[in-house]
């Protein structure tokens, strides 16, 4: 009997680490662009901040809802050009702290020079990975990402490593755009799913809240469990 019982306690160990490592690539080519060396960054600092973007355009009352606190310390996943990275080094203080994680380097190169031109000193870069964000363990507050989930190639494990780098009690914001309209083809999941996956990763979800100026898109919050 001691044999089996430790035979199947050997078993339940060994399935989680193994299936996050097959987790299946969900969309294998959907950030070739932003690992491209020759990547147009310019092309992107104009397009991530047109006026028909909402993420863009609501970013002052995306930041006013999600109630940052001086002092806190910020992920920015996915960050792009900086949009959110510069809010969120405002909004935390010079006490506070942001990391600033993408895939790409010369967007990382670009937010850099931007925080250091404008005399921020709160603000970290991190080079993220298709599976990690490479945060430290336990070492944020709130962590954000902003049309970013349906670039996730991984989102199961993904969302284990976010759970990962928060802190306990931790905040997730999820700002994503709805998978309708001319965005059907682009998005992965519905937001349905997109909370099921969150929050089958260890996440309750608080709110689904209601932002000015968001139509297509939506901004949810999470809390680490």
């Amino acid at each position: 009997m001691r044999k089996i019982l430790i035979l199947a306690a050997l078993a339940t160990m060994s399935v989680a680490p193994l299936s996050r490592a097959q987790e299946a690539d969900v969309s294998p080519t959907i950030n070739e662009t932003f690992k491209n060396k020759d990547l147009n960054v310019d092309n992107y600092v104009a397009s991530f901040s047109s006026e028909s973007r909402e993420a863009y355009t609501a970013r002052a009352d995306v930041v006013k809802a999600m109630g940052l606190k001086p002092g806190s310390t910020i992920a920015d996943v996915g960050a792009g050009t900086g949009i959110y990275t510069r809010l969120f080094a405002q909004s935390t203080g010079p006490t506070g702290k942001v990391y600033a994680t993408d895939l790409a380097p010369k967007f990382l190169t670009l937010i850099a020079a931007n925080m250091a031109k404008e005399g921020f000193k709160n603000v970290q870069t991190v080079q993220a990975g298709d599976r990690s964000t490479n945060l430290p363990a336990a070492s944020v507050d709130v962590l954000f990402h902003s049309d970013v989930y349906h670039h996730f190639e991984f989102p199961m494990t993904m969302n284990a490593d976010i759970r990962r780098a928060l802190k306990p009690n931790g905040q997730l914001f999820v700002l994503e755009m709805e998978k309708a309209g001319r965005q059907e083809s682009h998005v992965r999941a519905p937001k349905q799913v997109v909370i099921a996956e969150i929050e089958k990763s260890g996440f309750k979800l608080v709110e689904d809240i209601k932002v000015p100026g968001l139509r297509e898109s939506y901004l949810l919050h999470f809390r680490k469990s």
